[in-house]
């Protein structure tokens, strides 16, 4: 432990004295020199007030400062300024002087360190303002138009036959009492730029991971489109618009006919030709099974389940033997499950041929599955002789002409990685022959005259 001499002691014990004497001394000439004034060294956004009463400092402050002319709110990256007209705006003269003549209340004390607090500084204050609470909300008001916006929903679209997402994005709305509050702040403590504006966020009630994922693409198929079946092909598209972005939950079931819906005029389907009772013949909503048909086939490669589906009793143009679906309403319909564990939807185009595609979650990009007929077998008509007692002996009058009819089966082959790994049958189809049909004239005495 060290030990001082008792000489120091004394020493350092007078010495603290004598400068507490002196900085008390200083200090108390210096309070009561600017008792109600304001200290040397004070300046108030930038006017020096030093030795000033209260009075003088007032007066030369109200001449001296410039009236602000606008004050500048920030809301992100935007500046928004907000003119100041009128008498809109008052400054604090007596609030800031006095903040400045309290500032010499500190040479009251007698410690030690008085020596120092008494020595005259540099203090700069600045002016605290007021702005008018209703001019205020009238500007704020007015920012609305800008800045305040509704929120916008996640939601899915589809553009060029492809299901996109839009993503969701957030409101906003001005909170005028926040925004009050803060230039309220701002405006006391003199600082007339970079106020923030306040902006509530509104955040919308569908999000992105709200909805569901449709990125891949299960299977696709597409038929042509005869550019000169007018009625034919509007049938397609006022059908396809009814299918166009429908959404199977999992283990959920399309019907052909419910999503459709009525084939009829009042419908606005038009006539064109369909199948009925193996022949060609004009009726309404000609055509829908090419829909059908299309989506059989989308569905058959995106290995969906089917649960109904019958073919034609006509080979049809669009899509080879086998692979064909009709429709009827109360008839005949094509029901598909979704036999995944996830979501999804039916998408398509109609720009020069009929496209659809099934889109969802997950693919495997290594399987692949291919569509086969195979086996075709021919299977030929009869003729058939009918006698006609209106007909002159002898006529023969061809009343169908025949047409050879084919059994065929169908195959889902299954690739991965290139290697055919599965072949299911997918269907064994017969479509009738048509017989021609002859009718034979019997009429007793007459006979054709044969020039």
């Amino acid at each position: 432990m060290v030990r001082y001499p008792k000489s120091w002691l004394i020493f350092l014990i007078i010495f603290q004295v004598l400068v507490s004497i002196a900085g008390g001394t200083g200090a108390a000439y210096y309070y009561y020199k600017y008792h109600n004034r304001i200290c040397p060294g004070v300046e108030v956004s930038g006017i020096p007030l030093g030795g000033l009463d209260v009075i003088e400092a007032k007066e030369k402050l109200q001449n001296g400062l410039p009236r602000p002319s606008r004050i500048i709110l920030r809301w992100g990256e935007r500046d928004y300024p907000l003119v100041l007209a009128g008498n809109v705006c008052e400054f604090l003269l007596d609030e800031v002087l006095q903040e400045a003549v309290s500032m010499l209340n500190f040479a009251r004390g007698w410690s030690f360190l008085n020596i120092i607090r008494w020595v005259p500084a540099s203090q700069s204050l600045e002016v605290p303002l007021t702005i008018s609470p209703s001019y205020l909300r009238e500007k704020l008001d007015a920012l609305r138009e800008d800045v305040d916006r509704e929120p916008e929903n996640a939601r899915l679209v589809i553009e060029n036959g492809i299901p996109l997402c839009l993503e969701e994005k957030t409101g906003a709305a001005i909170n005028f009492r926040q925004s009050r509050k803060t230039v309220e702040e701002y405006l006391r403590r003199g600082e007339l730029e970079g106020i923030p504006l306040q902006v509530d966020v509104i955040l919308p009630r569908i999000t992105r991971n709200d909805l569901p994922d449709f990125s891949q693409c299960l299977g696709s198929y597409e038929t042509p489109l005869d550019p000169e079946e007018y009625n034919r092909n509007h049938n397609i598209k006022l059908a396809a618009a009814a299918v166009e972005g429908l959404i199977l939950e999992p283990g959920e079931v399309f019907s052909f006919n419910k999503s459709v819906g009525p084939i009829t005029k009042d419908s606005g389907f038009l006539e064109a030709m369909v199948i009925q009772n193996r022949k060609f013949v004009p009726g309404i909503g000609g055509g829908i099974c090419q829909l059908a048909t299309t989506l059989y086939q989308v569905a058959l490669r995106a290995e969906l389940e089917i649960v109904e589906r019958a073919s034609h009793s006509r080979p049809v143009y669009y899509v080879p033997l086998g692979q064909d679906a009709a429709v009827a309403s109360g008839l005949l319909d094509l029901k598909i499950r979704n036999n995944r564990d996830f979501p999804i939807i039916f998408v398509g185009q109609t720009n020069g041929t009929l496209r659809f595609s099934v889109y969802g979650a997950e693919k495997d990009p290594c399987r692949n599955v291919e569509i086969v007929s195979e086996g075709v077998e021919v299977l030929q008509p009869q003729l058939l002789e009918l006698p006609d007692p209106n007909l002159p002996k002898g006529v023969r009058q061809q009343v169908q002409k025949e047409e050879e009819g084919y059994r065929v089966k169908v195959y889902r082959l299954i690739y991965e990685d290139g290697v055919e790994v599965d072949r299911e049958l997918i269907s064994t189809d017969v479509y009738q022959p048509v017989n021609q049909i002859v009718r034979i004239g019997m009429m007793m005495g007459v006979t054709e005259n044969k020039k």
